[in-house]
């Protein structure tokens, strides 16, 4: 993808609701949903601090969090907390 730009997604209660029961069954701090901003005036999403790092992942929860991103019609990214 030439130079895209990635804002948060927007997503309806429902599919919120989706995300927060898959970072349950994942086990991830924190599940991020982003999609292409094919806007010229939308900043970039900004890189994460705090010491997140992305979460390691089985081949089910890849297959979970694709099946996720599927339904949202997004780029879902688990992360952790850093030093666990």
């Amino acid at each position: 993808m030439p130079n895209m730009n990635w804002a948060w997604a927007n997503l309806t209660n429902p599919q919120l609701q989706h995300v927060a029961e898959a970072e349950n069954t994942l086990g991830a701090d924190y599940l991020l949903v982003y999609q292409p901003d094919r806007s010229l005036t939308s900043p970039a999403v900004g890189s994460l601090s705090g010491g997140l790092q992305i979460a390691s992942l089985t081949p089910s929860q890849v297959e979970c969090l694709q099946g996720l991103e599927s339904q949202l019609q997004a780029v879902v990214v688990a992360y952790r907390k850093g030093g666990q």
